[in-house]
């Protein structure tokens, strides 16, 4: 009579299931999980502007006044993108610089030999505040203000994050593209910029 009771409340206190199987234990998982905010350090859309300054080397052949065909300048680069992974952004950008020179002539106003590139790419974290990034894409490229050159470009950075608050990341960034221009050959184009970054 005693075994039959203590029978009876096993079954009421324990759970009840149709086939007598257990539940999967995956979807049980997922079920917990279903409901919890994720703490992922990066999640959504992301955008990402910087500034600095860098080198351009290139072939000026069709440029009307003297130049080595090497300057620094400007450096800028806008990305808008979206976390892939915990660790991995897919972005797209753009990003390019200027040359900054003159003829050489007393008086002379500055010039300016333009490379800017619109691409797509990957962004990926490997360590908690180290990052690499390339990507690959369009460019166009201009002497003197004169008819622009499309061509082909590839590009490959570095960032370090240095200060996190909130959603906002302030870090400093390096790259270098290489672009394929037509009329002028190969184009190099480096920056170093200090960027933020909104996840």
């Amino acid at each position: 009579m005693i075994a039959r009771a203590l029978a009876a409340v096993g079954l009421l206190a324990g759970p009840a299931f149709a086939d007598g199987s257990a539940p999967d234990p995956r979807a049980q998982q997922a079920g917990e999980d279903a409901n919890l905010e994720s703490n992922a350090p990066r999640t959504g859309m992301t955008f990402s502007f910087s500034l600095g300054g860098g080198l351009i080397f290139g072939d000026r052949s069709t440029s009307t006044t003297a130049s080595t065909g090497v300057g620094r300048g400007p450096s800028v680069s806008f990305r808008v993108g979206h976390v892939a992974t915990r660790d991995t952004v897919i972005t797209f950008e753009l990003t390019g610089g200027s040359r900054l020179y003159s003829a050489g002539v007393s008086g002379a106003p500055t010039l300016h030999d333009d490379d800017f590139n619109l691409m797509a790419g990957a962004l990926t974290y490997v360590a908690p505040s180290l990052w690499l990034r390339g990507a690959g894409g369009l460019a166009v490229a201009t002497d003197d203000g004169t008819m622009p050159h499309a061509g082909v470009s590839g590009l490959a950075g570095v960032g370090v994050d240095f200060v996190r608050w909130h959603q906002l990341v302030l870090g400093l960034e390096a790259w270098g593209i290489l672009s394929v221009v037509a009329t002028k050959g190969a184009v190099f184009d480096t920056g170093l910029c200090l960027g933020l970054t909104s996840y």
